[in-house]
């Protein structure tokens, strides 16, 4: 039920109303991937096709079959579907075509959550400078940690 509840998700996506994410995980971190439309295309309940510049860290990522998934949001919730990339050999034009098959869907859970017990939250403040009209001005980010 997930499974079509997220390809559902992901078929009904526009790039511009709600864009699915597809993010992978490689030697030189997490790279986040934001196919427009037309360029993410669902198959059938377990098939998809994407197209990728191929000089795009995520194709190499995907070349690599590195740990990937997508993230599609929809009216009903926001989806966490795992995936197995394949590049397709001799696709037409000149970007990377791969087949995504998914391998597990999950809903996202949204909002809060209790803290797990016995663990304690540390807070490390860093400074970060952010280009404002008044220079002077430094914006503060909170990094967070369980321990």
């Amino acid at each position: 039920m997930t499974i079509s509840a997220a390809v559902t998700a992901i078929r009904s996506s526009r790039s511009r109303q709600r864009p699915v994410l597809l993010i992978t995980s490689g030697p030189g971190g997490p790279r986040v991937c934001v196919p427009d439309w037309g360029e993410l295309r669902v198959l059938d309940d377990r098939h998809l096709r994407v197209a990728v510049w191929p000089a795009d860290p995520t194709a190499l990522d995907l070349d690599h079959e590195v740990p990937a998934m997508l993230v599609a949001s929809a009216p009903t919730g926001v989806y966490s579907v795992d995936i197995k990339a394949r590049r397709l050999e001799n696709a037409a034009m000149v970007w990377a075509h791969y087949e995504l098959t998914i391998t597990s869907a999950r809903l996202v859970d949204r909002g809060t959550t209790p803290r797990p017990p016995n663990r304690i939250i540390e807070a490390e403040v860093i400074e970060t400078e952010v280009l404002t009209h008044e220079p002077s001005r430094k914006w503060r980010e909170g990094k967070f940690s369980l321990r």
